[in-house]
Parts: structure tokens; C-alpha cells; sequence
């Protein structure tokens, strides 16, 4: 963990996600410090008729960022807004399309290879 999840349309090639996948990483090191070793990102391509928004479809894009517990409010505000410009300039898509939520999990719930993660940085 962090763990980056993008529900996102289908269509955008390898080469622009992995473009996307090393900036998150990048901007995950820099903002709350966590080691590389514990940073996945995974993406989940939806088509228009299995996403909706106020019972319309959409294309729009969720990225959830799932982190340790123990950042402080303006490393995750930090971390949002980085990974929402991030998103754009790489796919082109305006940042209005783009929802970034970030959820906090204490470190005593989070397991990797069978032992649980230390406490997250203080940033």
C-alpha cells in the first residue's frame, strides 16, 4: 500500500498508462514517502453503459487512492490534486472528468507477503 485504483474508460493504451502509473509512483515517493516496493496501480476499464453519474452514462474517470493512515490533511489534499493533474495531462481529459478520492487505512489492518506494513511517514 498505497494502492492506486483508476476506474477509468476503455481505450487508453499500455503506453499511456504506464506513462500514468510511473508519474503516480513518482509523485507518491515525493508527497508521502512511501517506499517503492509498496506502490501497485491498477486499472479498471469501463465502457459508457457500465458507468453513470446522476443516472446518465459517463466516460468521467474515479481514481481511488488507498494509503496508510497518518499523512497529514494537506499531504492527501497534495496527493489528490497531483494524481487528478497527472490523469489529465496524460490522457488529455479535462480535470473536470476526473474524480480523485483518497481513503486512509491504519497500518494494523494492512497485510504484504504475510506481515503487517510499519506505520506510514509523517508528512
Amino acid at each position: 500500500m498505497p494502492v492506486i485504483v483508476c476506474e477509468c474508460k476503455a481505450g487508453i493504451t499500455a503506453g499511456v498508462k504506464a506513462k500514468m502509473a510511473a508519474e503516480f509512483t513518482s509523485a507518491i515517493r515525493e508527497i508521502i514517502l512511501s517506499p517503492l516496493d509498496l506502490i501497485s496501480v491498477v486499472f479498471h476499464e469501463a465502457t459508457p453503459e457500465n458507468t453513470y453519474r446522476s443516472g446518465d452514462a459517463t466516460s468521467e474517470t474515479l481514481i481511488f487512492c488507498h494509503i496508510r493512515d497518518g499523512r497529514s490533511d494537506g499531504a492527501v489534499l497534495s496527493l489528490a490534486k497531483r494524481v487528478s493533474s497527472i490523469w489529465s495531462t496524460c490522457t488529455g481529459a479535462s480535470e473536470d472528468e476526473v474524480e480523485v478520492l483518497v481513503a486512509l487505512y491504519p497500518a494494523k489492518y494492512v497485510v504484504r507477503g504475510g506481515e503487517r506494513l510499519p506505520e506510514a511517514p509523517r508528512v
